[in-house]
Order: structure tokens, then sequence, then C-alpha cells
């Protein structure tokens, strides 16, 4: 059997406090649970992260 080499890509999870819209984008440096990212273009409520996770990919 062969070892399977295993990439893990970070992201963040981003959550409006208001109407709750989600979206996943990639770990930036800085981000941390809890940060104030922007105002949601739905809504104007306050984006924050939410989660930080990582995606592993197998080669």
């Amino acid at each position: 059997m062969s070892k399977k080499n295993e990439i893990i890509t970070a992201y963040t999870l981003q959550q409006c406090n208001s109407c709750k819209e989600q979206s996943k984008q990639k770990f930036s440096d800085g981000d941390y649970v809890f940060k104030e990212i922007s105002k949601c273009s739905s809504c104007d409520g306050q984006v924050m992260v939410t989660k930080i996770f990582g995606e592993s990919l197998t080669q």
C-alpha cells in the first residue's frame, strides 16, 4: 500500500448576525472566530467569522 499525500486547505465560515446568510472563504492571516468582517450586503447586519476549519484533498 502506498501512503497518500493529504493537502489541507483552511477556510473561514462567515455569517450575518441578522439574516444568518453564510459564506465560505479561504482563510487569511489575521482571521479569528468572532472577528467582525463587514456589513451584510443583504440586510446591512454585521458579518463575522463563526468557524475556522480545514478541508483535505488526497493526492
